[in-house]
């Protein structure tokens, strides 16, 4: 780490994130950026190379796509299955593995993209600490990035590679009393309280949860069966509930996973339909005729994966909107599917009555005279249900939209309009070199952003395929504007200053 006794840093390049994005932007930076180039890599915490998704320990935790598609290269699909032949052998590339497992091969992946810019001339420096601001540069100068320890740092070039936001927990609605009182939607409970988890992977807030105990958890997507495994994984004997709104569970893949049956095209059939409906209804009748062929439904889920960006900006944003209140838990569900092996898991545990899956909504929670939790809920289409539960659980999801972002980075450069949420807060708007747009509509030079966030503009943008094709994009128009900028400081007479060698990568720390 720098000190005062240390040589200024020549301004370079900036990413900020070391989860997957920011190694996918990193290494091709590598090998993109001239000798002299300075890169520095800042992540907030230990978590180098695994962000939310992959910083998990638990072997119960399993990747929901096949291990030889995960690479890190677009050109290399196969590059986490060839690494794991070598520190974990005898998986298939169409196995399904433990999550933590890719993490570790983002750290290793982003060590040897350290050593390779050094061999190439470049200088890297890793930095175990958190961005809150950044300010524009003025004409011919870097701009500045500043760090909650009070350090500045310069750069040409800032790479915002940031991931999902926390979870936000839903709103514990008050209690209510008596046959004519009203609903009150103010917080009686608030998260973090005793029993109230509001972020999932705060794991240590279940030590000293009794074996039998009864929990409740609020969302049947991914995260809650997450959930699910961890207390499995502890020894948890205690009944465990899922409720959401609709009460669907994602589906699974298919055991050992092949590849789509070729020939089904069919986006050539929707021409320039940009209706909803119509969309809806030709994807229906593509699966009830895959079904007749003997095809499965994912082929059609898989045919659509590659054109979905285009089919969601043909929409207008009333069908958008009335996707995301209507059909979305439906595509989620399809699109965003189980190992093999953790359904078959689930199921079991369904059916040995372990875990129950409910349609309904949160109507009130309050803490009983013996510190349990009252809850009640409505279930869709049926009756009030009343429950003492020693643990509530937030496995909502984690979220992209922007105005969540209350504290840190992203939220000051929104409240300075350096960043806008879209007209539906799923995320950000970017230009065509991914410089997000300002309130202006217009891209600042210097500033690239790169993450589920894209999900705004292109909808299909949080899966690994997606994300590192975008990370590639964000590190080619970097490499562009940095050669731009060097080639007019040369028009200009200007010299360079030579990039001091300093720290090496601090995947171990």
């Amino acid at each position: 780490m720098p000190t005062a006794q240390d040589p200024p840093v020549p301004p370079g390049v900036i990413v900020i994130g070391a989860g997957f994005c920011g190694v996918a932007v990193v290494a091709r930076l590598a090998t993109q950026c001239p000798p002299g180039t300075h890169l520095t890599v800042l992540e907030q915490g230990p978590r180098w190379g695994r962000g939310l998704a992959y910083g998990t320990r638990s072997s119960s935790h399993w990747l929901n796509v096949p291990a030889g598609r995960l690479g890190l290269d677009p050109d290399h699909e196969a590059g986490f299955h060839d690494w794991l032949q070598q520190v974990h052998p005898g998986h298939a590339a169409n196995a399904f593995v433990p999550r933590m497992w890719l993490g570790d091969y983002l750290c290793a992946s982003l060590q040897a993209a350290t050593e390779l810019a050094q061999q190439r001339g470049l200088t890297v420096t890793h930095e175990m600490a958190t961005a809150v601001d950044w300010l524009p540069a003025a004409a011919g100068q870097a701009a500045t990035v500043m760090l909650s320890d009070g350090r500045v740092l310069q750069a040409r070039a800032v790479v915002l590679a940031t991931g999902h936001l926390p979870p936000s927990p839903p709103a514990l609605p008050r209690p209510v009393s008596g046959p004519d009182a009203v609903e009150n939607d103010a917080p009686h409970l608030t998260w973090g309280a005793p029993g109230l988890m509001a972020n999932p992977w705060q794991l240590e807030l279940l030590d000293g949860l009794d074996e039998d105990a009864e929990v409740l958890v609020l969302g049947s997507g991914l995260t809650a069966i997450d959930m699910v495994t961890v207390l499995q994984d502890q020894g948890h004997q205690g009944r465990i509930t899922l409720l959401s709104r609709r009460g669907l569970l994602p589906q699974p893949h298919r055991s050992l996973e092949a590849r789509p049956r070729p020939g089904l095209s069919p986006v050539a059939e929707l021409g320039d339909e940009s209706r909803l409906r119509p969309m809806l209804r030709a994807v229906r009748r593509w699966m009830s005729e895959a079904a007749a062929d003997q095809r499965d439904w994912r082929d059609v889920m898989a045919s659509l994966r590659g054109c979905t960006p285009s089919l969601w900006q043909r929409l207008s944003l009333r069908d958008r909107r009335q996707f995301l209140r209507h059909l979305q838990p439906w595509w989620d569900t399809h699109r965003h599917r189980l190992a093999p092996g953790i359904h078959r898991r689930l199921q079991g545990a369904m059916a040995a009555g372990q875990v129950a899956l409910q349609a309904g909504r949160l109507l009130s929670v309050d803490r009983s005279a013996d510190g349990a939790l009252s809850v009640r809920w409505q279930r869709r289409g049926g009756p009030v249900v009343e429950a003492r539960v020693a643990l509530l659980v937030n496995c909502t999801g984690a979220t992209t939209g922007l105005s969540r972002a209350s504290t840190g980075l992203l939220a000051r450069l929104r409240q300075q309009g350096v960043l806008t949420p879209d007209a539906l807060d799923l995320g950000v708007l970017v230009d065509e070199q991914h410089r997000p747009l300002d309130t202006a509509g217009h891209g600042r030079a210097g500033l690239y952003y790169v993450g589920p966030m894209l999900k705004a503009q292109w909808w299909e943008a949080v899966a690994v395929p997606e994300l590192r094709r975008h990370a590639r994009q964000v590190a080619d128009a970097v490499a562009v504007f940095m050669a731009e900028l060097e080639a007019d400081a040369s028009a200009d007479g200007a010299t360079a200053s030579p990039a001091d060698a300093l720290s090496g990568p601090a995947c171990a720390r």
